[in-house]
């Protein structure tokens, strides 16, 4: 038996050497491909230590890059072995800054921003064990909790148990949030029977106990349906937030291979969860908004529903505290070359970054969110269009600003 897997063992490492062969050949032919972010108007110091992370089609090839005013990182730019080796190579500059002032402390974590949270004293990761494997209803659901005082450099690791109050297919971490001795983690889950559900598990931090499980959204099976659960928060926001916005919907399941367009919806509902109060309620939209809350964001204390118009973007706010809808706010910059091409945009720092496809082009504009003011505007440059296809498309990803 020795022998065969001797034999299959060298057939496999011959396939993937030739097929690593192949795919870097391929690849180089698209290595030429090179972009930068030139000022057009406004403070250039608004486009420092901004990176754009992007994916791009140039006819068969796939790939992935940042670019900053200074030009192109090539994000796929390793070999292949490794990356069969070591897929989560590729991290932000968050896990880059973790990885080089936290190197032992990282060691074999998952590079997810959902299991981690940080703050001036603190950097806690959390991770279930059963993360891509199936639970199953009253065995041990254990959760990890790994605390680095930063200050001191001292660890603290610990484990809470509880039987599984269903059985999942899947479940991930998707967020945590710490204060006051309270660690709570957001964890979403596929239930093996169909549907799913979003948790707020409570641990007390200084009893190392599990304390109570919340039930924030479920879906549950039924027939000719399906659904989607969605969180609205940024993930690459590692500190505490007072406020946490799901949406869950419902559509006609549209099995016919013949059928066009997007699913019937049947039901929408949002849940706004107040961390402070550990409550969940019921939230709505005004009508004329609704076909927009795709693009809904959430910021600190704030909920913006952006409305592209012919001139720009009106930004549509709701002040979760004051329970109030705000006056919008008009930001002008030229428009989407169609209505399928959705503006990019980001909230940070007070400022408002969107990248548009414009007459071909990828326009980025920064903007006060508060007044509408524009502070920048700049385009993506290709410094070698010679080597675009004429199906090239690009995606902007995320934006954020490196450390």
């Amino acid at each position: 038996m020795k022998k065969y897997w001797k034999t299959i063992l060298i057939g496999l490492v011959i396939i993937i050497t030739i097929g690593a062969f192949y795919i870097q050949a391929a690849m180089a032919n698209d290595t030429e491909l090179s972009f930068r972010i030139e000022t057009i108007s406004g403070n250039e110091e608004e486009i420092e230590n901004i990176t754009l992370s992007v994916a791009y089609k140039n006819g068969d090839i796939h790939r992935w890059l940042d670019i900053s005013k200074d030009g192109t990182i090539d994000t796929m730019n390793q070999p292949f072995i490794e990356t069969l080796i070591n897929p989560n190579t590729y991290g932000t500059s968050m896990f880059q800054k973790f990885i080089k002032e936290h190197r032992n402390f990282m060691r074999g974590k998952q590079l997810n921003p959902g299991s981690y949270f940080e703050d001036e004293e603190r950097l806690i990761y959390t991770n279930i064990p059963h993360d891509g494997r199936k639970v199953i209803q009253g065995s041990p659901l254990t959760f990890k909790i790994d605390i680095l005082d930063k200050k001191t450099n001292e660890r603290s690791s610990f484990e809470v148990n509880m039987p599984a109050q269903a059985s999942y297919s899947w479940m991930n971490m998707d967020d945590i949030y710490a204060k006051d001795g309270k660690i709570k983690m957001f964890v979403s889950g596929s239930l093996i029977n169909g549907g799913e559900e979003i948790h707020i598990y409570t641990v007390d931090e200084n009893k190392k106990e599990f304390e109570n499980d919340l039930i924030m959204a479920k879906t549950e099976p039924e027939d000719g349906t399906m659904s989607s659960m969605r969180r609205f928060n940024d993930s690459d926001i590692l500190q505490a937030e007072n406020y946490y916005l799901y949406i869950v919907e419902k559509y006609k399941d549209q099995m016919d291979v013949d059928a066009y367009g997007e699913s019937e919806l049947i039901s929408r509902q949002m849940y706004l969860y107040n961390s402070i109060a550990d409550q969940v309620e019921e939230w709505t939209v005004p009508d004329e908004l609704k076909p927009h809350i795709g693009l809904m964001v959430i910021h600190e204390n704030d909920i913006f529903i952006p409305v592209p118009s012919n001139t720009g973007l009106e930004l549509n706010h709701y002040n979760i505290e004051k329970e109030q809808w705000k006056n919008p706010v008009n930001f002008s910059f030229a428009n989407s070359v169609s209505d399928e091409d959705h503006p990019f945009f980001e909230l940070k720092n007070g400022k408002l970054y969107t990248v548009n496809r414009v007459s071909g082009d990828h326009s980025i504009f920064i903007s006060d969110l508060r007044t509408g003011e524009s502070l920048y505007e700049g385009k993506i440059i290709g410094e070698n269009n010679e080597n675009l296809g004429p199906d090239f498309e690009l995606y902007v990803n995320q934006l954020y600003k490196n450390l």
